[in-house]
């Protein structure tokens, strides 16, 4: 695999706006948790569901649940039943994907029920469903410039409010992201 595929785990992608109208993706934030010969599995950490993470794990079953604060969110549309959990790698489970020194992601059964037990990592956010692509289909949609891409920031992800986010990665590179051309770099 060629060092430039393999920059992409760990990155944070933002899809480019389109003068074609609104897609699925538009102003989402995506971190990509694993970028491989397999392809790739990223998730949305931008857009919150009407759905308290309090409620969810309630309607798990897990009895005596901590009072615990924030919404679940959209992480994409691929196995939206399916739980995915970006944390701090300061705790980790079977089968925790460590991402960078600062960040995993775990699907596993205990993860969830730690954090219902208010043993869960210092930061985290719990997904529904995550973003997925074939093998090499990321890069071919980056190449298109339908994505742009931006160096790991777990304070973004983890402290900045949802509604901010893009404003804020915005403040860190420079310029507004939102008004980037998809056909920037094309001749």
């Amino acid at each position: 695999m060629a060092k430039s595929e393999e920059d992409l785990k760990g990155k944070l992608l933002f899809f480019a706006p389109n003068e074609e109208g609104s897609s699925y993706f538009t102003d989402s934030l995506i971190y990509i948790c694993d970028h491989n010969e397999n392809g790739s599995l990223g998730l949305i950490f931008n857009r919150p569901l009407n759905l308290e993470l309090n409620d969810l794990l309630k309607g798990m079953q897990f009895t005596d649940v901590s009072d615990i604060n924030g919404n679940v969110f959209l992480g994409g549309p691929v196995n939206p039943g399916a739980i995915f959990i970006l944390h701090s790698s300061d705790k980790s489970w079977t089968g925790t994907l460590k991402v960078s020194k600062n960040i995993s992601m775990s699907t596993a059964y205990e993860a969830i029920e730690d954090i219902a037990h208010g043993n869960a990592p210092k930061n985290y956010i719990l997904t529904l469903g995550y973003t997925g692509w074939s093998p090499h289909q990321l890069q071919s949609e980056i190449a298109d410039n339908a994505w742009i891409s931006f160096d790991e920031n777990s304070d973004l992800i983890f402290k900045v409010d949802p509604e901010d986010q893009i404003n804020e990665i915005s403040k860190i590179v420079g310029y507004d992201i939102r008004m980037i051309s998809p056909n920037f770099g094309n001749a």
